[in-house]
């Protein structure tokens, strides 16, 4: 049996210098069966590992993960930038800091994620790909290309256009992909294929593109962000072992199947990249290039590997990358740091772990681990971070309505490699909790939304009421609740729009029954003022009965720009469906993009109206799920995308609009 030890990190320093890819501890050949830990979320912080520490952790974990099955949640992600230009591109959290999305603009050339599925004629062979949309001096589009992005059928696919290179991500969307060759076999969706993939295409020339690189990654992609031109990929990846063969009823068959993993080469362990272009497949990393946590031992291990790709989009061939072994979540990003965030749902120890990588020198390193008690939402999770100076604040939530919640905002400092709780609220001098309490005397409220600024972070909590909760963070060691504002329904994003007006979008809800799930009334858009941080005010709202707008879940259906004269206007995609007026009842859908503008100047709300979606011929119109309609505003053009095709106006008459284009 082995002896229980701390890796500490001195020794695995020296380790991993006579370490190697070779795996030599393969040849260990064990007579009895190690009494193997639980797979746990370790909170503790990372260490650099030798070839032979990381295998070990990797190998146990991949048995644990056999014969001990462990669930895992589903995984369910500042200040916007507020620069003025001719035209909006994606709505993002940090400026310097791009994010995908499926449609991507420059001001002249629009790229639009699609497939065949959403064409008003569907063809037989299943597709997808990128179309490519040229602007006129006159504001109209022309389709100038379309490229085929992958070979895949049902990828999601997200965009990122830098300079004059496109990047086209395509993965798994959900539990579910289909590899070509599989769909004349089977109707049912196979199991999704273990891999994504990216491209890299020079549209220097988008009516002529080329394609500069293409790859796919083993392994299931969490999130990315591009910063500096570059791409990073954070992915996951469960390694597959054809090696068991015990039946797992007896210590003998476990035995086996623990000295088949140990036998194993670490290298056929590791997820592999490969470039389709030349059919060539490599280590996506070097086990020599792996991080475990540092108060693991022999008898710990994890079943998954967590992995951070950088990618020049100048040149794809240099990269780079960091292994962890350890589960991921999710992902937020600055312009210097790239912070990943996983949660333990064990029963009786909910807490969250939060790594921190630096991404300020030309080398991609490891910093530091902090722990919370508590997780990160279900909506929007990176927008419970933000980093400001060399300090990380976070809104974590735990408990129920049943139970009571405790949700607090920290403030995190690196001390070494350890990201350490300097504050937080509620605190002695500022106890009142984040949300109300009920006559039982807990907090029944959960966080719907959660947005920071430089000095200040805003938090929506609702069961009943929606109480916007101001907090001033002008002193990080001492944030308090600086204000309060109650208002029937809720907001699940906001939006800063200045520093004395702030946009929520959500649900207006007036009737509440305690035993029942909360049913919106129709989607509303508030505007709030914030000037007198002390007594927050809503100035107007606008609702959209038995409306729903995709901007709840996703930012980037929210769209922005922000004009010359200090004006704002902004746009979200607004689905309501309707019942017919027959006696057998039918029901209707019915999509638009609905345009507001805001004065700051004046403080007042406008709404410009809203944009149909309408087809000449209704026969074969396929079901588009709004949850990716997108828009472009530029300047007094107004373009709503809707599946595959594009509906055009003038922004001061939405209403009459051309398409499908």
């Amino acid at each position: 049996m082995f002896n229980r030890r701390l890796l500490a990190v001195g020794v695995i320093l020296l380790l991993s210098a006579c370490s190697s890819d070779n795996d030599e501890s393969s040849t260990d050949n064990p007579t009895t069966l190690p009494k193997l830990n639980t797979i746990k979320v370790s909170t503790s912080p990372l260490a650099r590992a030798s070839t032979e520490q990381f295998s070990n952790h990797l190998k146990n974990g991949i048995f644990i993960g056999r014969y001990n099955a462990v669930a895992y949640p589903d995984n369910l992600e500042t200040g916007s930038p507020t620069t003025t230009s001719d035209f909006s591109v994606t709505n993002q959290q940090e400026q310097g800091v791009d994010e995908a999305d499926r449609v991507k603009y420059d001001g002249q050339y629009m790229y639009i994620a699609g497939n065949t599925d959403l064409n008003l004629q569907t063809p037989q062979q299943y597709r997808q790909f990128v179309r490519i949309m040229k602007r006129d001096d006159e504001g109209d589009l022309t389709q100038v290309n379309e490229i085929t992005s992958t070979e895949v059928a049902y990828q999601k696919q997200r965009l990122y256009l830098t300079d004059n290179t496109l990047t086209v991500l395509s993965h798994d969307n959900a539990w579910f992909g289909i590899a070509e060759p599989a769909m004349t076999q089977s109707t049912f969706p196979a199991p999704a294929a273990n891999q994504f993939e990216f491209s890299v295409v020079d549209v220097t020339t988008p009516e002529q593109v080329a394609v500069k690189a293409h790859y796919t990654i083993e392994g299931s992609l969490i999130d990315s962000r591009v910063i500096n031109d570059h791409l990073y990929l954070v992915s996951n990846y469960y390694p597959q072992f054809d090696g068991f063969t015990g039946s797992g009823s007896t210590e003998q068959s476990k035995l086996k199947d623990y000295q088949a993993i140990q036998k194993e080469n670490i290298i056929n362990l590791l997820p592999k990249i490969k470039n389709v272009t030349t059919d060539e497949s490599t280590s996506l990393f070097s086990s020599n290039d792996c991080y475990i946590n540092n108060d693991a031992t022999e008898l710990d291990g994890f079943n998954a590997i967590m992995t951070i790709t950088k990618v020049s989009l100048a040149d794809p061939t240099q990269r780079s990358a960091i292994c962890v072994n350890a589960p991921v979540d999710g992902l937020y990003a600055s312009p210097k740091s790239l912070y990943t965030f996983a949660t333990n749902y064990s029963e009786g120890d909910l807490s969250s772990v939060i790594h921190k990588f630096d991404l300020s020198n030309s080398t991609l390193s490891y910093a530091a681990t902090g722990e919370v008690s508590g997780h990160f939402g279900w909506r929007n999770k990176s927008l419970r971070f933000s980093e400001l100076d060399q300090y990380l604040r976070v809104v974590t939530s735990k408990g129920d309505n049943t139970n009571g919640y405790e949700h607090k905002l920290r403030i995190l400092e690196q001390q070494g490699q350890a990201l350490v709780v300097t504050s937080e609220l509620p605190n002695d001098s500022s106890p009142t909790p984040l949300g109300k309490v009920n006559g039982d005397g807990i907090v029944d409220e959960d966080v719907y939304a959660v947005r920071f600024t430089d000095n200040r972070a805003f938090v929506v909590t609702f069961r009943q009421v929606d109480p916007l909760y101001v907090i001033d963070l002008s002193n990080l060691q001492m944030p308090k609740i600086a204000g309060a504002l109650e208002i029937p329904g809720y907001s699940a994003y906001l939006h800063p729009v200045d520093e004395n007006l702030l946009l929520g979008v959500g649900q207006h809800v007036e009737q509440i029954d305690g035993d029942l799930p909360v049913i919106g009334q129709g989607a509303k858009v508030s505007l709030f003022d914030i000037s007198d941080i002390t007594n927050p005010q809503q100035l107007s709202e606008h609702v959209f009965q038995d409306g729903y707008t995709a901007a709840e879940n996703d930012y980037h259906a929210f769209n922005v720009l922000t004009m010359n004269d200090g004006s704002l206007r902004f746009t979200l995609p607004i689905e309501s469906w309707h019942d017919g007026s027959s006696s057998e009842t039918t029901w209707t859908r019915e999509n638009m993009l609905a345009a507001f503008e805001v004065n700051p100047s004046t403080m007042q709300l406008n709404y410009m109206g809203g944009s149909p979606i309408s087809y000449t011929d209704t026969n074969d119109v396929p079901y588009v799920w709004s949850g990716d309609d997108r828009a472009i505003i530029h300047l007094d053009d107004l373009y709503y995308i809707h599946g595959n095709y594009i509906w055009q106006s003038d922004w001061h008459t939405p209403e009459v609009n051309n398409g499908p284009l």
